[in-house]
Parts: structure tokens; C-alpha cells; sequence
């Protein structure tokens, strides 16, 4: 077979490569930071936000388009994505994107990253129940897509662009633990996450590309022992990932005396859940001496290693229970902590204390507030501390801090960890509950620089430990002015966006200017409602005349009847008169043809085509005002080939849950948009057990040859206004009914007006 040659720089298949093999949703979380906010019933669509900002991406056809509802201009595909949030040419979009791709720039054959497989979240509805995959089946054959039937480590390349040596990789405690991925001819570091069932997911690494399977994570990916397979664990080390798991060994294992037998545990990224609940059973089967929290040296390493400290603990007892179940005996709790993201920039730790008594809780509240202030120098008084809840047997408080200051945090969860110990002391004496744990069983251990592949690479440099740390806080210097500058920028741009639209404000409430749009509101609205109703003052009039020879009998129609019938069937309304000339034979017949320009986009290009089309037959003579000939010709030209392409919205409500048998905003909703003429699927909805809201969701569709158009429009944009209530609408077919159906009336101005059947 003869090898693809290389994509020339103006390839319109190279675009649509780009489209179909990068998943916006993954590119868009992973290189911009958007968060992704909500998902559509097998992942048809994805919410995503950043910084107050939010998009909508959606499957169109072979490849994933988005757009922005505050931002008609904001929309597209990944190609577009790019062009506006870096800023680039088309050419250095695909430059960008052949990067992402991990591809050479003298052809993609080549490449080292394999194109993003379509996400099956993304895939068309299954038509029948026996088509159905299962959700094993599909984890199933995305793992496989990635590891192959053979899989092993063959390609060691972006190990080594991390600074591993080959003495690392080919520890016993790494083998079988990292591989390579190959799809054609695109290769990746594969490192499969595991849970009590096998490979629950695979994350692949290579140079500037990172990528997670579109599974839920519900593994974590563990190495062999040190010493290898099946030998007794004396230490567990948790890392954010397994490269950085590879590097502490690398720095702190390898070749060193009396280390312990270790174990490496990676969550690749933010740990969920599930992951605590296995490495805490890794704990349990293994029996380690210690855990060593290895995460990064950053807010978010720390907010790790809080959480840690609150829910792992010394090896538990298994108890037998009905089934052949297994439960454990866990240790008691009188006070937990968790700390999350608070914004962009800020830490928050929430913390309960369980007690007996309301003085008690008033006695741990005043020790904590003590804590905080001895903590507040540290921090330079950046310590927020709020109590969100005080009753008998529980107190919440939430305490925020900046990220810089997240450290302080830390250090008082030490302390309420080791208070927590003191308590469980006691439990020593009864040898049916779990006691204190031994000394320093989870400690955490940072990088010199923000993580130990870091550290990695500084000291293959030849830096020495005070030079990584000089290195490590220019970085952090970098990275903290790099931030004042955006936040500088975003500001600037807050306060330039608010001077304009208060300077629109302030013309749009001139006299003039409000005089003006009352009076373009009125033309528009009277425009509109004319159109629906029939009103003959908004009527266009041509007159037609046609002589004919007379029909040889009274069943054959005239060419005048069939005009008639022609127009007619165009949209227009015609009346006929007809007479014949005694002295030639000849049929003389009048057509006096009325039609509205906006009433019936749709069919007026038709209309437009038969009156130009008659104008040209010898028999006809056409009479028409220039300024109106003129008019419905442009509106003519103006409108889109394919006017019956069905378009479509979703509409989302968010309310409180409706008292049983009682009719929420989403019925009144959906009710609105079938009265209006739209054709409305299937209402679903969903309430949070927790906040009692509902959620609902209803997709409609609409023609643009609608005779309705107007008040399907103002259905749509009336529904958009009220709270609770979203539209979700591509930009383009939002500006294009609304030009078609002219804005300026509401829905209720149309309600009781009946604008005909549909076409």
C-alpha cells in the first residue's frame, strides 16, 4: 500500500481529521480549564463553565460543535474553538492541533499520538433494546481499542522525555504496570486503573497530551511491591499520577539501603470517591507500617492530602456479614473535615464536630477559634472562619483561605488529627474497636518543586537540592505574576464591558432614542401581527392580465384559471375576472393578486419565482409597483435555499420540586410552545433529593416555512425571559428566525390569532 503523503498546510481534510479526532469536551476541560457543569441522557450534549461563562457542546454528524448562548458569534467546531480562545490564524490552529496530536509537522503517518476514538457518550441513539450495550460491554471494548490483545511496554520514549532511566522502568515494581498503546500508527504511554474487577480505565500520557478514557473512574493505578509480586508491603505511597509514583521511586527508592517494601498508588488526577474507598482496602490487604501521601506541592495537592488524613485509616477488621458479605469496623469520628475549591484562588475547609452536649460543642468551637488565631500570622490574616450550623449533638464550621495560604490548613488538620487520635486512645482497652493509629502512620511528604518528576528533571539538570529549591520558587513567583496579570486583564476587561453598557444605557434612555425604538417596536409589531391576522393596509397588490384564446368547451380550464391555481398554491390570494370579446373570440381575464412580503416567509420565495415566471409569457401582461417589485425580489433572494429544514431548541427549567398532583413551570412551558405551534418532545425530568429542585428538559422543533413563524418565535423568546427557564439554541437558527419573523411582539400579542395551517 502506498504511504499517505503529507497533509498540504490549506488540506480541507486535515480540518475535518481535527473535528472528527479531538474531543472538544476533553480538549476544552484539559488545556482551558472549563469544568464540566451537566450531560445530556448518554452524554448527547455537555454544560461547561469557566468563570461565570458557559457553553453547550452537542454532536453534530461525525464531529462535536459548541456554542455560546451569551454570544451569537461564539460558535462552531473545534477549529472554531481554537481561532477565538488562542487567538490564532488557521494556520496556527493547525499547528496547535497537529501538536495536540502529538504529529510532526512534515505529516501525520508519523505522529505519536493517536487521534481521540468517538466518545460513545456521543454516539447515536440505539433504535431497540437488543442493540443496547451494556456498560461492561463498553468498557470492555474502549480498553481493549487502547491496550490491544498483547499489550506491553514497547515504546519507551516518553518515559524517558520524563527522565526515567530504563533502571526504573525495569523495576519489579513497574512491570506490567505501564504500556504502550497503539492504534495504526499512533503510539502512547498507556497506565491502566484498576479495581477489584480489573481495568476499570486507561489514562495515556505523552508529550503535551494527556487523556483519560470516557469511563468512570473507578480504579486506581497500582504498581508490583519493590521487592516483587506477593511480597509483604511495609509502606504505601499515594501520588497524583504515575509518572510522579515512577519519579519518587526514582529519587527516594531506587539503589537506596533499607528502604522499605513499597507499593505506589495513582489516582491520575482529582481523586474521587471510589478511589479512597480502594486505596483504603489496599491498606486493608496489604497491612503497610506506613502511608506516605506523595501528592504535589500545591493547593491542590494539599487539599488531597487534607481529605486523606480525614478518611484513611490503620488497617481495619473484616467481619463476615449475611451473603458472605464483607463489613469492616470502623474507627469513630467525633470531628471530620473535608476541604474543596473555593473559586479560582481560594481553598475552603469544612469541619463537623459530633458531640454529646451543646456546651461540649461550645468547647471545641472556642478551641478551634483559638487554632485559627494562632494560624493567622501564618497566613497573614487571610483566615476566614464561618459557623454554618451550632445544634445540641453537631457544629459545622467552613474556614477559607487563599491558595498560597493553603498550607495553613494543613497544619490544622494536623492538630484536629491528632486531637482525633487522643479521643480514640481510650479504644485501646476494648479490643473489639479500632483504637489510635500508630505514630506517624500517614505522614505527607512534598517536592522541593511543585512535584517529584519536577525534582526529576531539576537535578538531571544538575542542580543541587538549594538550587531546585531557588528554581521552584521562580517558578512559583512566575506562575503567581502570570495570575495577578490574567486577573488584571479580566478586570480591565470587566470594567471596559460595564463603562459600554452603561454608556448604552444611558443613550438608549434619551428621549430620542426612546422615542425611536417605541416607534420601531410599533412598525415591527404591527408588521408582524398584520401579517397573521390579514390585515389589507399591509397587503402587496399585482395585477395580472391575460388574453387567451376562449376553452373549446366550459371542462377545460383557462390558462387565467390555472395562474390562478398556481398562485394560490405560492401563498397569495387571487380573485378572477374574465370576459370574452364578441368580435375576436378572444378570453380577456384579470387577476388581482394580494400577498403579505412577511407573512409567509417561506413561500414567498415560490410566489416571488411564479410572478416572474408569468411576467415572461407572451399572453400575460404584469402591472406592479417598482418599489414593491423590488422589495419581494430581495426578500426573495434574502431567504435560505432549504426553508423546510426542521429546526431544533432544548428548553431547561430548573424549580422547586411541585407539590404531588400539582402542574410545575415545565408543563405550563411545554403547554405554551405545543399552543404556539411548536412540536414538542417528551418532557423529562429529574429532582435533587437534597435541594428539592427539579430539573426539566423538553427539546421542540419548528419549520421555517412555518405561516406561524411569528408567534412560534415569540413563543421561544418569551419562555427564554422567564426565571428558571434556559433556551438552548444554536446562534444561527436563533438570528435566523428572528429575522424572518420580525421581533417587536410578544407571544400573547399572538395567542388568539389564528395565522393558518401549517404548510
Amino acid at each position: 500500500m502506498p504511504a499517505t503523503p503529507p497533509p498540504r498546510d490549506n488540506d480541507p481534510q486535515e480540518l475535518d481529521r481535527f473535528k472528527q479526532s479531538i474531543d472538544l469536551v476533553d480538549y476544552a476541560t484539559r488545556r482551558h480549564g472549563y469544568d464540566v457543569k451537566k450531560a445530556g441522557p448518554r452524554g448527547h450534549w455537555h454544560q461547561l463553565e469557566k468563570d461565570g461563562e458557559m457553553l453547550i457542546v452537542s454532536r453534530k454528524g461525525d464531529h462535536q460543535v459548541y456554542l455560546n448562548p451569551g454570544d451569537d458569534r461564539d460558535s462552531g467546531s473545534i477549529i472554531d474553538f481554537v481561532k477565538t480562545r488562542e487567538n490564532q490564524t488557521l494556520g496556527q490552529v493547525r499547528q496547535t492541533l497537529r501538536q495536540y496530536l502529538g504529529e510532526p509537522e512534515q505529516g501525520w503517518q508519523a505522529a505519536t499520538s493517536p487521534p481521540l476514538p468517538t466518545p460513545v457518550a456521543y454516539a447515536p441513539t440505539h433504535t431497540g433494546p437488543a442493540e443496547m450495550e451494556s456498560e461492561a460491554e463498553r468498557r470492555a471494548r474502549l480498553v481493549a481499542a487502547v491496550m490491544g490483545t498483547h499489550a506491553s511496554l514497547t515504546d519507551r520514549s516518553y518515559l524517558h522525555q520524563r527522565h526515567l532511566s530504563d533502571e526504573t522502568i525495569d523495576s519489579p515494581a513497574f512491570q506490567g504496570r505501564v504500556f504502550t498503546s497503539q492504534q495504526g500508527n499512533f503510539r502512547n504511554t498507556a497506565f491502566p486503573l484498576y479495581n477489584e474487577h480489573g481495568i476499570a480505565t486507561v489514562e495515556q500520557r505523552n508529550n503535551e497530551y494527556k487523556h483519560l478514557l470516557q469511563l468512570p473512574k473507578t480504579g486506581v493505578w497500582v504498581s508490583h511491591p519493590t521487592e516483587g509480586k506477593d511480597t509483604p508491603v511495609q509502606r504505601l505511597v499515594v501520588s497524583e499520577s504515575p509518572v510522579d509514583a515512577m519519579s519518587y521511586h526514582q529519587l527516594h527508592h531506587r539503589g537506596a539501603q533499607g528502604q522499605p517494601n513499597t507499593l505506589y498508588v495513582a489516582t491520575s488526577g482529582t481523586v474521587t470517591e471510589r478511589q479512597v474507598e480502594l486505596i483504603q482496602k489496599l491498606i486493608d490487604k496489604q497491612e503497610p507500617r506506613e502511608v506516605v501521601l506523595a501528592n504535589d506541592n500545591d493547593a491542590a495537592g494539599r487539599r488531597f492530602n487534607i481529605n486523606y488524613l480525614n478518611e484513611l485509616q490503620v488497617p481495619r477488621r473484616a467481619r463476615e456479614v449475611a451473603d458472605g458479605q464483607v463489613a469492616y469496623d470502623e474507627a469513630p469520628r467525633p470531628v471530620e473535615w473535608h476541604a474543596t475549591a473555593a473559586g479560582k484562588y481560594h481553598t475552603a475547609l469544612r469541619v463537623e464536630y459530633h458531640h454529646a452536649s451543646r456546651a461540649e460543642g461550645t468547647e471545641q468551637l472556642s478551641q478551634l477559634t483559638a487554632q485559627v488565631q494562632q494560624l493567622r500570622p501564618a497566613a497573614d490574616d487571610a483566615v476566614a472562619l464561618e459557623v454554618q450550623r451550632a445544634t445540641r449533638q453537631e457544629t459545622v464550621v467552613r474556614l477559607v483561605v487563599p491558595n498560597a495560604d493553603s498550607h495553613a490548613l494543613e497544619d490544622l488538620v494536623r492538630t484536629l488529627h491528632a486531637q482525633r487520635e487522643t479521643q480514640r486512645e481510650q479504644l485501646e482497652r476494648q479490643p473489639q474497636e479500632p483504637g489510635r493509629q500508630p505514630e506517624n502512620f500517614l505522614r505527607t511528604e512534598y517536592a522541593i518543586s511543585k512535584d517529584f518528576n519536577r525534582d526529576l528533571e531539576l537535578l538531571s539538570q544538575g542542580l543541587s537540592q538549594e538550587q531546585i529549591a531557588q528554581q521552584a520558587r521562580a517558578d512559583e513567583l512566575a506562575k503567581e505574576q502570570q495570575r495577578q496579570e490574567k486577573a488584571r486583564q479580566e478586570q480591565e476587561q470587566r470594567q471596559q464591558a460595564q463603562q459600554r453598557e452603561t454608556e448604552r444605557e444611558l443613550a438608549a434612555q434619551s428621549p430620542e432614542a426612546q422615542r425611536r425604538e417605541a416607534e420601531q417596536q410599533r412598525q415591527a409589531a404591527g408588521l408582524v401581527v398584520g401579517a397573521a391576522t390579514g390585515d389589507p393596509a399591509l397587503q402587496r397588490a399585482v395585477q395580472l392580465t391575460v388574453n387567451e384564446p376562449t376553452p373549446a368547451d366550459e371542462a377545460t380550464p383557462s390558462q387565467a384559471q390555472q395562474m390562478r391555481e398556481l398562485l394560490r398554491k405560492a401563498g397569495a390570494q387571487v380573485e378572477l375576472r374574465a370576459e370574452t370579446d364578441p368580435a375576436s373570440g378572444q378570453l380577456r381575464s384579470e387577476l388581482d393578486v394580494r400577498y403579505h412580503p412577511h407573512g409567509t416567509p417561506g413561500g414567498l420565495r415560490q410566489l416571488s419565482q411564479t410572478l416572474d415566471a408569468l411576467d415572461k409569457s407572451p399572453l400575460v401582461a404584469l402591472q406592479e409597483p417598482v418599489q414593491e417589485q423590488a422589495e419581494r425580489r430581495q426578500l426573495a433572494a434574502a431567504l435560505p435555499e432549504q426553508q423546510s429544514v426542521t429546526k431544533t431548541a432544548i428548553i431547561r427549567i430548573d424549580e422547586p420540586e411541585p407539590r404531588p398532583g400539582a402542574t410545575g413551570q415545565a408543563e405550563a412551558v411545554a403547554e405554551q410552545l405545543r399552543a404556539a405551534g411548536l412540536n414538542t418532545g417528551s418532557l423529562r425530568s429529574a429532582t435533587d433529593t437534597a435541594t428539592h429542585q427539579r430539573h426539566s428538559e423538553i427539546e421542540v422543533s419548528y419549520r421555517l416555512d412555518q405561516p406561524n413563524l411569528a408567534r412560534v418565535s415569540a413563543a421561544l423568546d418569551d419562555v427564554a425571559r422567564q426565571p428558571g427557564a434556559h433556551l438552548h439554541e444554536h446562534a444561527a437558527d436563533r438570528a435566523e428566525r428572528q429575522r424572518l419573523a420580525p421581533s417587536g411582539v410578544t407571544a400573547s400579542n399572538l395567542t388568539e390569532r389564528n395565522a393558518g395551517p401549517e404548510r
